[in-house]
């Protein structure tokens, strides 16, 4: 019974083991492009290149940490601690000198490989400016990240390896990290895109052999390993007759979180001890990948050849004879505040400034805030009146001081919204605090002014998704709202009512419309109404091509419930819309309704007077209610008014 016990125990460790690890994503990214001549035409290059240059090789990397505002060491944001962690466990794997690699069964001790690769973290960026090859961008692409985070920050890849830090990966690929062999590419950057989990042994991440040895696995990829099994889905049958181009790698189904160093999958021993594996208990390469590895870094496919030469090693900073200059920091901040700025709305800001000297002082200048001035390196502060306002921050070090400066909208809250889009300047066509807001790629055309109209005045705003790439978001923001006198629940609800029109362009169409709100000025958001493409269509017809302009019946009215925001202040209202392929989706007439409180207040009671108001905005006849609380809290009288 005992034995069974164990037995059970092992079992159940080894599911919940196999439930917390995610897989390489880099067979799926490179699905497609096996196919392309392109691709099968480098891979020819590279495997006939046998000018192998000997000697160690190093290799210049940045970690660029794609980040949702967490402070430095918490979620996605790590610590540079985690990442000379993650540096360290390179070297070590690469060069043969990792603790795990004592565990190597004696089949294949004669055949470890030793890359003689040397990882180094840039010294100097592509400008020829100082760098510590570490770089924090606040983007909440960092969520369901995919190659479009590129945009966001690369370096040239043929001198530096990028590497792009996320929270999590895009569910379409579901993995841990990916990248893509060399010559897939044709203009793209390349670089490893990873999980903050499975960097390095520390921090985020934990010292199981499979998170501690990711990395390792993503530069195999990178310098044209496969996976022991070839490509594909690990552990099927039919990898046996797949191979992964290497000659002492065994051909194998795979391993996936279990560590059986007798596996015998296809007539011998498996190598599950191969950092190219799955396996649990990974710790080597073999002499044939490291083969492999170098007749890529010899090839000049990828510029892999370029990233070790010696004039590269100087102009990244990461020669062995480069000695650290004077360098002056280099000065970057942001504040916690996605969205907005509210008046009298504690935020904080974040220096995220990059120095090779740890010698430095700090000088924030915040005009329009309770401070003023700040020495302190992350500074919290409240603006006391709406406007415009540029912060200013100076660093010094031990060989000058640099800044840097931005400006910020701070936005004071309306107690009416009421847009029929009629104003040609539109979003511009109030002062800075009550004006809505547009957030979108840099890139790609957004929420613009249009004059069809769903009413009798002329203007609308609208959007279509054909030209969007990688699903990115484009939000529309109303003006700060002050929902305090709207009734809490004694009447009719408190809802913003729009009108819509939307056709579908084609069958390949995928687009989607969400409204939510905030009742933090944006630091938090909450969905209250979202629908698809098919949802959304106002058309009688079928698809409407490319420039769709509605006619009088093609709109529809919409409403989404918000009582919930009643009562608070700094509540904005968010369109949020996202998509491929679209024409384009209309929206008018934006306004509240609610019951709206007023108080008259003497000294011996206070009466509260509810006003229920339209569509428009506009006071309804005869809908005026009175009733008195006096000092005991008792209600005493409630009527209708006619």
């Amino acid at each position: 019974m005992r034995h069974l016990l164990i037995l059970l125990f092992m079992s159940n460790m080894n599911y919940f083991f196999a439930q917390e690890i995610r897989l390489c994503g880099t067979d799926k990214v490179m699905k497609e492009h096996r196919k392309t001549d392109f691709f099968k035409m480098n891979q020819k290059i590279i495997n006939n290149n046998h000018n192998v240059e000997g000697g160690p090789k190093v290799i210049p990397i940045v970690f660029h940490i794609i980040h949702n505002g967490h402070a430095i060491g918490e979620e996605e944001n790590i610590s540079v601690e985690q990442i000379n962690d993650a540096v360290n466990i390179l070297n070590e794997d690469y060069n043969m000198l990792n603790n795990d690699l004592e565990n190597v069964v004696s089949t294949f001790t004669n055949i470890v490989g030793d890359a003689d690769v040397v990882f180094k973290l840039a010294k100097l960026d592509p400008n020829g400016d100082c760098t510590t090859g570490i770089n924090r961008i606040f983007s909440d692409m960092t969520n369901q990240a995919n190659d479009c985070i590129k945009e966001l920050i690369a370096w040239d890849d043929s001198k530096y390896v990028n590497i792009w830090v996320v929270e999590d990966i895009d569910s379409n690929i579901g993995a841990a990290a990916y990248t893509y062999l060399p010559g897939t590419l044709w203009f793209d950057v390349e670089g490893i895109i990873i999980n903050h989990e499975y960097v390095g042994s520390v921090g985020t991440s934990n010292n199981t052999p499979y998170k501690r040895h990711t990395l390792s696995h993503e530069f195999g990829h990178y310098f044209n390993l496969e996976h022991t099994w070839g490509w594909g889905s690990n552990g099927a049958l039919e990898n046996c007759e797949s191979d992964d181009g290497v000659d002492d790698t065994p051909n194998t189904i795979g391993a996936y979180s279990t560590c059986n160093l007798s596996q015998e999958s296809c007539g011998g021993l498996d190598n599950i001890q191969n950092f190219m594996d799955y396996s649990s208990c990974t710790c080597m390469f073999t002499e044939g990948q490291v083969e492999k590895m170098n007749n890529c870094l010899n090839s000049s496919v990828s510029n892999r050849d370029n990233l070790w030469q010696n004039d590269n090693l100087w102009e990244t900073g990461t020669h062995d004879n480069y000695i650290d200059s004077e360098c002056l920091p280099n000065v970057d901040f942001f504040v916690s505040i996605t969205d907005r700025i509210c008046n009298n709305t504690t935020i904080s800001f974040t220096n995220t400034t990059t120095t090779m000297d740890e010698n430095v002082s700090f000088m924030w200048d915040l005009p329009g805030t309770d401070l003023g001035f700040s020495s302190v390196e992350n500074p919290s502060v409240t603006y006391l009146n709406p406007g415009t306002y540029d912060v200013t921050l100076t660093v010094t070090n031990s060989f000058g001081e640099s800044t840097k400066t931005k400006t910020y909208d701070v936005y004071v809250s309306e107690t009416d919204l009421m847009e029929s889009f009629e104003n040609i300047n539109f979003p511009n066509n109030t002062s800075a605090n009550l004006e809505w807001t547009i957030q979108s790629p840099e890139d790609e055309i957004s929420w613009t002014r249009s004059p069809i109209s769903s009413t009798t005045s002329s203007g609308s705003v609208r959007i279509r998704s054909r030209y969007f790439d990688c699903y990115q978001k484009h939000y529309l923001y109303t003006p700060n709202l002050d929902l305090t006198n709207f009734s809490l629940g004694m009447g009719e609800p408190l809802k913003i009512w729009f009108d819509l029109a939307y056709g579908k362009r084609n069958n390949q169409t995928d687009d989607l419309l969400k409204i939510s709100y905030s009742k933090d000025c944006g630091e938090t958001w909450q969905i209250r109404a979202e629908w698809d493409t098919e949802e959304l269509i106002t058309t009688n017809d079928g698809n409407v091509g490319n420039n769709f302009i509605p006619n009088s019946t093609e709109w529809m009215e919409k409403s989404v419930n918000i009582q919930s925001a009643a009562g608070q202040n700094d509540v904005i209202i968010r369109f949020e819309f996202e998509g491929d392929r679209g024409s384009y989706l209309y929206i008018d007439n934006v306004r509240l309704t609610g019951d709206w409180i007023t108080l008259d207040e003497s000294p011996d009671n206070e009466k509260v007077l509810i006003k229920t108001l339209d569509l428009l905005g506009r006071e309804r006849k005869n809908s005026k209610l009175y009733f008195e609380i006096y000092n005991n809290g008792s209600v005493e009288k409630f009527y209708n008014i006619k």
